[in-house]
C-alpha cells in the first residue's frame, strides 16, 4: 500500500497541514482504532474528544476543531477530504481489460476491447457494453442492454431487456434492474391477468445502486433514475417511477408505481411511497414514513400518514401524555359525578 507524508496528502487533498509535515501515513482506521501509521478524521462535533485522545498518526478535521499540538489536514468539508484521502492509501483493484474465457457473450453483441467481464457471465445480442466497463462474475446481461463507459458492475447481476445505464454507474451484488413491473387486469371472475410490460429502464451517469435492489421496467414508458442519484441496498422501486438528479435512497424504501421523485430528494430508511404522488425538489423523507400524497419541495416530512415533521413531532408530544391526561379526565369525572 502507498505511504504517504502529511505534506504530500495535504497537497493532493487540498487541505492544510499543522504538525510534522513529514509523518509517514500507509492506512486509515476510525479514532479510536487509529495507529501511529494511520490517518482518520473528524466530522461529527461529539467525537472532538475522542480526536484529541486518538492514537491516529494525523486527522481531517475541520477549521474550528482546536488540535492542541496534533497532526491536523484542515479542510472545510472532513468527509469528503477523507473519502479522496483513502484513494491515494488504499486504492482499489488495478482494472484490467479482458473477457475471462468461460464468459458466453453473443457475436452480436458490442463489447468493447477495453473493459472487463468476469467468469460465467452472459451477454445477449446487441447488447453494448463501453469503454473501461467491468462486469463482474456470473452476471446477466440481457438483449440490447446498454452500460455506458467505466461503469462497475458487481457479481451476480442481472440486467434486463430494455436496462441502460450511463457512464460511470455502480451496482452492487444480487441486484436486478429491468425486470416486470407488478401489472395485473381482474376479470369479472376475480382472475388477474398480466399486462405486458414493454418499457425500459433508463439509468444516468453516476448512479449507485446497492446491493440486492430491484427497479422494474416501465409499462409503455420508461422507469427513470436520474444522474447522480444514489440507491442503497434493499430498496425496490417500481414501474414507470421517475427520481430525479442527485437523490438520496436509503435501505429498505419501497416506491410504489408512476410516483415522481424531485432532484436532492433524502428518502430515510424503510419509507414507504404509494403510487401516482409527487415527491418534490429537495423533499426530505424521515425513516418509517409512509407517504400516502404529494409532498412539497423542500418539505420535512415523518410519520405515517407522513405530514410536516414539526406537525409529526407535536403530535406524537401529545400522545405521550394520553395516559396523564386520561387520568386526569378521569379523575374530573368522578367529581362531577360526586356533585
Amino acid at each position: 500500500m502507498p505511504t504517504l507524508t502529511l505534506r504530500e496528502l495535504a497537497d493532493a487533498i487540498e487541505a492544510r497541514f499543522e504538525g510534522d509535515p513529514d509523518v509517514a501515513l500507509s492506512g486509515v482506521a476510525p479514532l479510536e482504532r487509529a495507529g501511529p501509521a494511520d490517518l482518520s478524521f473528524l466530522a461529527n462535533p461529539r467525537y472532538e474528544e475522542s480526536a484529541r485522545e486518538s492514537a491516529a498518526g494525523a486527522v481531517i478535521v475541520g477549521e474550528s476543531f482546536l488540535g492542541n499540538g496534533r497532526n491536523l489536514l484542515r479542510v472545510s468539508n472532513p468527509y469528503l477530504a477523507y473519502a479522496r484521502a483513502v484513494e491515494l492509501l488504499l486504492p482499489g483493484p488495478v482494472f484490467r481489460a479482458g473477457v475471462d474465457p468461460t464468459a458466453i457473450i453473443d457475436p452480436r453483441a458490442e463489447v468493447s476491447s477495453e473493459s472487463s467481464v468476469g467468469p460465467f457471465t452472459a451477454i445477449g445480442p446487441g447488447a453494448r457494453v463501453g469503454s473501461g466497463a467491468e462486469i463482474g462474475p456470473s452476471c446477466v446481461i440481457e438483449a440490447g442492454v446498454e452500460i455506458g463507459s467505466g461503469c462497475r458492475i458487481f457479481p451476480r447481476v442481472t440486467l434486463h431487456s430494455g436496462t441502460r445505464l450511463g457512464a460511470r454507474c455502480i451496482v452492487q451484488s444480487g441486484s436486478v434492474l429491468g425486470s416486470d413491473g407488478f401489472g395485473y387486469a381482474t376479470d369479472e371472475r376475480g382472475r388477474h391477468h398480466k399486462v405486458p410490460q414493454r418499457g425500459g429502464l433508463s439509468i444516468g451517469d453516476d448512479v449507485e445502486i446497492g446491493a440486492n435492489v430491484t427497479i422494474d421496467r416501465g409499462t409503455a414508458a420508461d422507469t427513470v433514475i436520474g444522474a447522480g442519484t444514489k440507491i442503497d441496498n434493499l430498496v425496490h422501486i417500481a414501474h414507470n417511477v421517475t427520481i430525479g438528479q442527485n437523490a438520496f435512497i436509503v435501505a429498505q424504501v419501497g416506491i410504489a408505481g408512476s410516483t415522481s421523485i424531485g432532484d436532492y430528494a433524502v428518502i430515510a430508511g424503510q419509507a414507504g411511497i404509494v403510487g401516482h404522488v409527487r415527491i418534490g425538489d429537495r423533499a426530505r423523507l424521515g425513516a418509517q414514513a409512509g407517504v400516502i400524497g404529494d409532498v412539497p419541495a423542500d418539505a420535512e416530512y415523518s410519520g405515517y400518514p407522513a405530514r410536516s415533521h414539526r406537525e409529526q413531532m407535536r403530535a406524537y408530544a401529545l400522545f405521550a401524555r394520553l395516559p396523564e391526561l386520561f387520568d386526569r379526565l378521569k379523575a374530573v369525572e368522578s367529581r362531577l359525578k360526586r356533585k
